[in-house]
Parts: structure tokens; sequence; C-alpha cells
């Protein structure tokens, strides 16, 4: 006879998810690494037996989604921006020399891994780095889960070159294990043809790109001008078989878009128009806002980014942290502070940004929803976030108006 999964009742301040959960006070039931039932403590009533923990400064969120991640660039510690991309783009270029030439891509990862844990992430959506493997053999090692996108580039006459070393790349490492699978990132439409893009939404795994990140790459992609056009050159990506597309970048992957639902990393400068087009042909964003603050956008008299209106539109839009060179939090790499950020910033929804942490997030990376939630069955993680006091009835939003790392009820499980 089997032996019974030990029980946990968890007595907290409110309990919350983006699938209807809203207790204040709650309670939430655990059957090992499984939700048997969450709501009010009256709702659940006594468990005979279970396990008790109490967490009455607190209420519990699902473990969360950080849907842009560079954790390999995490030693890049963080830093004032200077106003010169180029500069800052320098930076990534000289650590990623070292990377290789030091052998530390995977310790570095793990440091991102680290942090990432100490946000309060449960699964991450990681841009391993050109041709990468070493990142997600380091997260199928660990407690996370999501997605390693493996980075590719590649314009004119040398995307066929590029195509094939990502196939060899993909062919080399198994596509699920640990918890994590492996994807394709081409990087931008202003480094990757559209033979490139064909390439990687023809072979079935989840892609992700930058796209409309900045006034640079809709400058490019116009007339091939610009910082862009220099930088190109100075990589030696430039050659005689580029082709300028001429028009914004969303419309640049609009034949990309009808193949596959792709995730879209930034969209700082978007119009109404390219909301539609992407609601339409049902592709999901990330949104890094911290990142977005830090290098300034939007510019020009731009609008704030959209996401509120890509939200309305039914797209999935998800929280992202970028790079760590990005973020006020040394100490910590999540979304939950992604979440605080923009509760402050623009008086957003509490449930709303929830569902961008969670539900949203799990789309991105093609995740089963329920593990972001406290439905019945298995759970990627639980935590506890502090609450400001005299918060009476504990409420989502008292837990974003402090500055508290989360703490670890149940851990992630790569299992999960």
């Amino acid at each position: 006879m089997a032996e019974r999964t030990e029980r946990t009742l968890i007595h907290a301040a409110g309990v919350f998810d983006a699938g209807g959960v809203q207790a204040s006070p709650g309670a939430l039931l655990l059957e090992g690494r499984e939700v048997v039932a969450a709501g009010t403590p009256q709702s659940i009533g006594a468990v005979e037996g279970a396990r008790r923990i109490e967490e009455p400064g607190a209420v519990l969120l699902p473990g969360l989604v950080n849907a842009h991640a560079h954790l390999d660039l995490t030693p890049l510690e963080p830093r004032p921006f200077g106003g010169e991309f180029e500069a800052w783009l320098q930076s990534i270029l000289d650590l990623r020399a070292d990377q290789r030439a030091g052998g530390t891509l995977r310790a570095d990862t793990q440091l991102g891994i680290e942090l990432s844990l100490a946000g309060g992430v449960a699964f991450v959506g990681d841009i391993a780095g050109v041709g990468q493997t070493e990142p997600a053999l380091a997260l199928r090692e660990s407690a996370l889960g999501g997605v390693s996108f493996i980075e590719c580039f590649g314009l004119g006459d040398r995307q066929d070159e590029s195509t094939r070393q990502i196939r060899a790349v993909l062919d080399s490492v198994p596509e699920f294990g640990g918890g994590v699978r492996v994807g394709i990132s081409p990087h931008a439409p202003y480094t990757c043809g559209p033979e490139v893009y064909a390439d990687a939404c023809s072979i079935g795994r989840p892609v992700a790109t930058h796209l409309a990140e900045s006034l640079e790459e809709e400058e490019f992609l116009r007339d091939g001008s610009g910082p862009f056009r220099r930088l190109s050159e100075r990589m030696q990506a430039w050659n005689d078989g580029v082709v300028i597309p001429d028009c914004h970048p969303v419309e640049a992957l609009r034949g990309v878009l009808d193949s596959r639902p792709l995730l879209l990393v930034h969209l700082n400068y978007v119009g109404a128009s390219h909301i539609e087009l992407i609601a339409e042909r049902g592709a999901m964003v990330a949104y890094c806002p911290r990142a977005s603050d830090y290098f300034g956008h939007p510019r020009d008299g731009r609008v704030p980014h959209r996401y509120r209106e890509m939200l309305d539109a039914g797209i999935p839009v998800a929280l992202g942290t970028d790079s760590r060179t990005c973020l006020d939090t040394p100490d910590r790499i999540g979304v939950l502070d992604e979440m605080r950020h923009l509760y402050k910033r623009d008086g957003t929804d509490p449930l709303r940004l929830l569902a961008m942490a969670t539900v949203h997030g799990a789309a991105a990376l093609e995740l089963d929803a329920g593990l972001v939630t406290f439905d019945p069955g298995a759970i990627g993680g639980v935590l506890a976030v502090d609450v400001s006091e005299g918060d009476e009835p504990a409420s989502l939003a008292g837990a974003l108006a402090r500055g508290d790392a989360p703490r670890w009820v149940l851990e992630p499980g790569a299992d999960s």
C-alpha cells in the first residue's frame, strides 16, 4: 500500500491568485506538492494530522513567472545607464568574451538562478545566448522550470548559416528535461532576416524575439541607417544581401506572426494598429517595466508603454526583468518587484498585475496555468509576501506597497 503524502495546512493573512482565489484571512491546504483546497480558514476547516504553518502577517501567492531574463548576464551588477546604448552593449559583449575565455557561463547562470529564487520566481524564460546550451543545463539542475531560449543572429547572406547552426545546437540537447524546455530566440528583426524567423517558427519549439524595443530599431528598419547600422558593421553582421524592410518592426514580422504564436519582448514603441495585429495573430508579450524605465523609454514624446491597452485587447502580457544591470534590487531578480513598480508608477490593479506575473507568464512560456494558480493539482511553488502593518483585511495591494523579498512556503521543484 502506497504511503500517504504529508498534508500541510497554511493559515495566512490572505490567499490570492489570478484564478479567482481571493480570501482574507486565507488558508491553503497542500498534499505534498499539490493543492487540495484554497480559500478562507472556515471553508477549509480543521484538517486532522496536517502539519500547520502560520503566516499571520503575510499573504500567500503562487510562485511567479519571469517571462524574459538574461541570467547569464547576472555578473553585471545594477549600475546607472549612461545614455549611450552602444557603450552599454559593449559591456555585454565584453562579459560574453570573458565568459568564453574563462568558462564561467554555467556559474554565471547559476548566480542568476539563485537570485531568481530569492525573487520568488518559479519559472523563467531565459535567453541563453548565441548557440549556448550551458544555461539550459544549469537550469535543468536547478529548482526553476520554464524555457531556455537559445539565441541566434543572421542577416542577408548569413541566414542559411544561422539556420544550420541553430538546428545543430538544438539537435545536441534534448528538448525537454528537468522541467525546462529548449526554445529558440531570433534576436530581433534588425539582427535576423526573414529566413531565420521562418525556420525558427517551423521547428515547433517556443520562439521569443526582442521587438520594437527602441527608436534606433525603428530607424534601422526604415532605411538601414543610425546607430544600429554602425553596430551591425562593427560586429561584421552587415553584408550585401541585407534587405531593409522599410516598415515598423511589428510589420516586419507580419508574415512570421501568421506561422505560430510568438513571444514578443519589450514592445516599447507600438501603435494601436500594431496591437490589433498582435492580438489577431495570438502572440504573447513580455514587458520589462524596470528595464524600460532604466533605458529611458519611451523617448521623443512617444506615449507610455501600452501594456494596459494590450491586455484590454486580449493579449497575454507577461512580466520580465531583462538583465540584472537594469534592476534596483541587487539581491534578487524577480517579477514581484516589477508588479510593485507598476503598482506604484501607474496604479495598476493588483489582481491584473498578479495575472501578468502568473497565468500570462505561463501562456508566454507554453506552461500549464494550473502550476501558477491555487487550482487543485500540482503547483510550481507557494510564496509568502509580508503585508503592510494595519492592512485589515490583508490585501494584495498591501503586499505590493512594501519592498520586502518574498519567502518560499513551498519551494519550486523541477518535477512540477
